[in-house]
């Protein structure tokens, strides 16, 4: 018998440990550099067990355990590394829901506690209006972590672009989200929007609807003719539009990935998939396994199986999704989605 390891062998081997490298810069120890240089930290915690992040300050400034028995990566996540589908014998699962993921942990902060957090990150960003659904709308006015997040065909200049506003609980994600795209030689992400207006009369779910005055019934509508001299019953208010996550800072559409020597990974023109199709595991391999097609799916798959975001959809997905990856956090979600 052959005294060489198999090729299934190496390929768990190579897999084993790029996983290794993957959780350091995304979703686990993405965390660490806000001890680095702290503002307004609060007092230190004593050493986390290997493979925990930095605690997050919640409202009283105290360590907010948001990384406490964080769940490892699904069985199979490592299979991500060599293209996101069957690597090795491997099988992709989506991460099982738990309030230490990346994505329940930020959705779970205060605007006071996310501001904090930001601060100190020292994450460079400045106050925005034109956002009223937004609960703490900022821009990100610099890189972070070296990736710049620059928006295309918005028609007007970032400083005034409303579809470069976020939440700043989405600015948190997109920081893990730059370290873990550093370690790929990413250097910008180029976006169609984050902040985008949601529909008429919309209003953020934290808000109750308008009750009428007390004392006063709100008019029913019978159905029948009003008679001559009586004034006719007023149809009930249409019910609030529900906003996306777009209208409330929570989301990003990305339409490429752009590394330090000038390749472009282009949703649109790279991703090679077709809709219906998974976009990890068995049968998500590409129309055409190109290095970009191949590229691009394990940086989703990677992101996807983080916990970074609720939902993350590809061109798979449907028609509308066609030239870009949406990610977005859900505050009151439960759930992780992949298409």
């Amino acid at each position: 018998m052959s005294a060489l390891p198999s090729r299934r062998a190496l390929s768990l081997g190579a897999a084993l440990i790029g996983a290794a490298a993957l959780l350091t810069p995304l979703g686990i120890a993405s965390l660490r550099h806000a001890s680095e240089e702290p503002v307004d930290a609060p007092a230190a915690a004593p050493p986390a067990p290997p493979g925990a992040a930095t605690a997050l300050a919640d409202d009283g400034g105290g360590p907010l355990d948001g990384d406490a028995g964080a769940p490892a990566p699904a069985d199979g996540a490592a299979a991500l590394l060599d293209g996101g589908w069957d690597a090795g014998g491997a099988r992709f699962e989506l991460p099982a829901w738990s309030a230490a993921s990346r994505a329940a942990t930020y959705g779970a902060l205060s605007a006071d506690a996310c501001d904090r957090e930001m601060k100190r990150r020292r994450i460079p960003h400045a106050p925005a209006r034109g956002a009223p659904l937004v609960d703490r709308p900022i821009r990100i006015t610099g890189a972070l972590r070296g990736v710049t997040f620059r928006g295309d065909g918005v028609a007007k200049p970032r400083s005034a672009s409303p579809f470069d506003i976020a939440d700043c609980r989405l600015a948190l994600a997109l920081d893990d989200l730059a370290a873990f795209l550093a370690t790929r030689g990413i250097v910008e992400v180029v976006h169609f929007s984050m902040h985008r207006p949601g529909p008429a009369g919309a209003v953020a779910p934290t808000k109750a609807p308008a009750k009428p005055p007390a004392g006063k019934k709100t008019p029913k509508a019978t159905g029948k003719a009003a008679k001559p001299g009586e004034r006719a019953a007023k149809k009930p208010a249409p019910a609030p539009g529900r906003p996306n996550q777009h209208a409330l800072g929570l989301a990003i559409d990305v339409a490429a990935f752009v590394k330090a020597d000038g390749t472009r990974l282009d949703v649109k023109a790279d991703w090679l998939g077709a809709i219906g199709a998974p976009p990890c595991g068995p049968g998500s391999e590409p129309k055409a396994p190109s290095p970009h097609a191949l590229e691009l799916r394990e940086i989703v798959c990677s992101i996807s199986t983080s916990g970074l975001f609720n939902v993350v959809l590809t061109p798979n997905a449907n028609e509308a999704h066609a030239d870009h990856f949406h990610f977005d956090i859900k505050r009151d979600a439960r759930y992780f989605l992949l298409e």
